[in-house]
């Protein structure tokens, strides 16, 4: 049911991205891809270039002291914002896929390190031994540990999923017993589809990683930007999010992890901040989390990241979920009158079933490329391709979909223009 509260709070929101203000025609419903950013987000990063300036951890001037205590305090913000405790460490990155690369290059590099904390690693990767992801997981989730299993001799297997969507937990119990007597050294997916938006529910997987003694990794790149994370409750040994993705800036990401894993891993970069003391013959490495972090980062992005982080607490994340879900409600209907094909949950699976603002969708007979093409003409933005998820779209026995994806600056009259633009284009085919 649309609420007229949801869509007033909606283009109030609207005023506070200056893209809307130089696009003032255009409907952004790309947010999968990056997220835009606030005027609060532009003038962090302007702040620092204005205000600081200067390099954290090398001076004792103030401007280079400030800027690095607000940098290193920014680790406390991220912290709260997805509820972890002291347990975990803050580590900045590019992106989520640079996490998971660091994650499958240091585990590669590591031998029995982690032996008192994960039974399943008595030794390093071994041949034969098995990594378990999904089918719906993103490339960068995949790619990493296929470039490893290649080299190390490694089985990759797949949990599959069901034409919804969800991940088949009939099959996830056949492959457990299959992987009875095998050794299990990592157990990674994604909490959030970026093509269905499905919230996939971790703890079955994270019970198996513990049973198994294998490292259990979660990829949050679409779930921190649509709901509330609670990581103490998730209990991932490491967890990774992209900046872009929640309001911030690109080329901005974090790896929270265990100390007890990222103590016994080795450095993924070397130089910078990543060193203690450096002598003809050996280099000592700098503690977790500067162990991870060489060179001179994305000072500014950390403080455009801090930035967004306090806005959407300000918004609320739990507030920010229900609207997607309104927004859905009212998408997938309108989609459903119009003969489009939705990918993923039905309208009815909402009931049971928690997803994002993400739709996925095809009309038939058209490809999703001369569908995204025309739309740009109408000044619709959306996605067209395989969303860098190919296992799931060759499980759909499909090539590529069209995906609208919804946050907390769209409204109803959005999804309206979007299907009034869908009509433009089966006229167009029907000629």
């Amino acid at each position: 049911m649309i609420t007229t509260e949801i869509d007033n709070l909606a283009k109030k929101v609207k005023s506070d991205f200056p893209f809307f203000t130089n696009n003032p025609d255009t409907i952004y419903l790309d947010s999968g891809a990056t997220s835009l950013k606030p005027q609060i987000v532009i003038d962090a990063i302007v702040k620092y270039y204005e205000v600081y300036s200067a390099n954290i951890h090398r001076g004792v001037y103030k401007a280079s002291m400030d800027a690095t205590e607000i940098y290193e305090s920014t680790r406390s913000v991220i912290k709260n914002f997805v509820g972890a405790d002291d347990d975990y460490e803050v580590i900045y990155l590019r992106n989520t896929t640079e996490a998971m690369n660091l994650l499958a290059f240091t585990l590669n590099k590591t031998k029995n390190q982690l032996a008192k904390n994960y039974q399943a690693w008595q030794n390093g990767f071994e041949k034969g031994d098995v990594i378990l992801i999904t089918e719906s997981e993103h490339h960068s989730n995949i790619v990493p540990w296929q470039m490893i299993a290649d080299e190390k001799g490694l089985e990759i297997v797949f949990v599959p999923i069901l034409q919804n969507g969800e991940l088949s937990q009939n099959a996830f119990a056949e492959i457990k017993e299959k992987l009875k007597n095998r050794c299990v050294k990592v157990v990674s997916l994604s909490q959030v589809s970026n093509v269905t938006g499905i919230i996939h529910n971790l703890e079955p997987f994270r019970t198996f990683a513990r049973e198994k003694g294998a490292v259990f990794i979660v990829d949050g790149a679409q779930a921190v930007c649509h709901h509330k994370i609670n990581l103490n409750e998730i209990d991932a040994d490491a967890f990774a999010f992209s900046g872009h993705k929640m309001l911030g800036p690109t080329g901005t990401g974090v790896l929270l992890a265990k100390k007890g894993l990222l103590d016994n891993l080795p450095p993924f970069l070397g130089g910078g901040d990543m060193i203690l003391d450096v002598t003809k013959t050996a280099t000592t490495y700098n503690k977790i989390p500067h162990k991870f972090e060489a060179g001179t980062p994305d000072i500014a992005g950390v403080f455009g990241l801090r930035a967004a982080i306090e806005y959407l607490d300000r918004i609320g994340m739990d507030n920010i979920l229900n609207w997607e879900k309104e927004l859905l409600k009212y998408g997938m209907k309108k989609l459903d009158e119009i003969g489009v094909h939705v990918f993923g949950p039905s309208l009815s699976d909402l009931d049971r079933v928690e997803k994002a603002g993400v739709l996925s969708f095809n009309i038939p007979g058209i490809h999703p490329h001369d569908v995204g093409t025309i739309l740009d003409e109408h000044n619709v933005c959306i996605r067209a391709g395989h969303h860098c998820c190919q296992l799931l779209m060759q499980a759909w026995n499909t090539s590529a979909t069209n995906r609208a994806s919804f946050y907390l600056y769209n409204d109803f009259s959005d999804i309206d223009k979007l299907v009034d633009s869908i009509g433009y284009v089966k006229k167009i085919f029907k000629k």
